[in-house]
């Protein structure tokens, strides 16, 4: 992860997260990251698409623009879902975890600690692989996640540098296209990691019913096209990456017959 001297473009991703880590009654039954990927050149668009959002239901520019306080009404959340549809240049990367598909006996189970950093490396693979295959080629990467209050990033930075070792001299994630280190950020000095905070209520919103069971899955199939998919068309294994139970997912009865 460290700087490069050469001239490939530079492409920024943030991620934010949805869902807690818990495991107990109360907790919530999915834990997800969502990671948002523009070309440096285009991030002016999405601090232009985020302060949109902010004028359009009176949020002051200097306040953090979250889904779960700004966007709680269907017309906000179509409003948003419109405005970061104008990023054509935008791709989104979605690893999810099914808590129920966790065995008992994984150190994952109630270890918050590895549950993120395996969570989190999972999504810099996709964010490196997504750099890997860009449209006008190899790019290099740096990547701001959303800091976790009260979380010891500290020992995500060692858990990818362990990743990184193992991948040397194999097909694995290029961990060689990272610019610099992986930062840890408040979310609301990023307009970038407000987006990608929009795109995981986004998420939340389509796999969790509400107080009668319904499931708002509409924003998410809007922006199914900046997922990023395989050369096949498919999302499923790229930009969508889940850890779920047989079925688990299909079984919601918005999932498209023909998969994501």
């Amino acid at each position: 992860m460290q700087a490069t001297l050469n001239a490939r473009k530079l492409l920024l991703g943030y991620v934010d997260e949805t869902g807690d880590r818990g495991i107990k009654a109360q907790s919530s039954p999915y834990f997800g990251l969502a990671g948002v990927i523009v070309p440096e050149e285009d991030d002016p668009l999405v601090h232009q698409a985020m302060n949109n959002c902010r004028t359009k239901i009176n949020v002051p520019r200097v306040k953090a623009f979250h889904w779960s306080e700004h966007a709680r009404s269907y017309s906000r959340r179509q409003m948003i879902t419109s405005e970061l549809l104008q990023l054509t240049t935008l791709r989104v990367n979605y690893v999810l975890f099914q808590k129920a598909a966790i065995p008992a006996t994984s150190t994952l189970y109630g270890n918050h600690a590895k549950f993120y950093n395996f969570a989190a490396g999972v999504m810099m693979e996709r964010m490196l692989h997504a750099a890997r295959n860009w449209p006008d080629g190899p790019r290099d990467i740096a990547v701001k996640f959303a800091h976790v209050r009260g979380f010891d990033h500290t020992d995500t930075l060692t858990y990818f540098a362990i990743k990184q070792a193992r991948s040397r001299g194999t097909r694995r994630a290029p961990w060689h296209l990272h610019r610099g280190n992986v930062k840890f950020k408040a979310i609301g000095d990023y307009d970038g990691l407000q987006a990608a905070d929009q795109y995981a209520g986004m998420l939340k919103a389509a796999i969790s019913p509400d107080e009668f069971g319904q499931f708002e899955e509409h924003h998410f199939m809007r922006i199914r096209e900046q997922i990023r998919r395989r050369p096949d068309g498919r999302c499923w294994g790229a930009g969508f990456k889940a850890f779920a139970l047989p079925g688990g997912l299909e079984a919601l009865p918005w999932w498209p017959a023909e998969g994501l």
